[in-house]
């Protein structure tokens, strides 16, 4: 497992095989939108992948000016109890590095929905904090805006 310099290759895939709650997510936040379209304007020199031993995108995300984003696919679900804390400590390890190289005067930070569980785990175990009040996305699905 390791994390690389995203390709459009690789964020075309991970479009492909979003994970179900993420799926839910990108499709509450904005209706109408195609998640490859979306994610391969995303890439820019922030925008980072972790592959699995055989070269599967597991995730996806970058932090251009602040707004800190991460997407995982259907191949995190086949990760063993081992796989999951390397991927993990592989994430833990990338957010110190951007947070070392982000100016003091830029916050990362973004938004999750209330409902992906899995995701406001992960920010929370990532040592994000989340904001006490609601937010609504032009959809109405229900957020926690998100910093660290």
């Amino acid at each position: 497992m390791q994390k690389t310099k995203a390709t459009l290759g690789d964020l075309l895939e991970a479009s492909e095989k979003l994970s179900p709650s993420d799926l839910a997510d990108f499709n509450g936040m904005q209706a109408g939108r195609n998640p490859a379209e979306v994610f391969t304007k995303a890439l820019d020199e922030t925008t980072h992948v972790i592959k699995s031993g055989g070269g599967k995108v597991l995730a996806a995300g970058g932090h251009s000016e602040g707004g800190v984003w991460l997407i995982t696919t259907t191949q995190v679900a086949e990760l063993s109890t081992a796989e999951r804390f390397k991927f993990y400590r592989i994430l833990k390890a990338h957010l110190a590095q951007i947070k070392s190289l982000t100016p003091g005067n830029v916050a990362l930070t973004n938004y999750v929905a209330v409902q992906n569980h899995a995701h406001v785990r992960l920010l929370t175990k990532l040592g994000a904090v989340l904001s006490e009040g609601l937010f609504k996305s032009p959809s109405g699905m229900l957020l926690k805006q998100f910093s660290f």
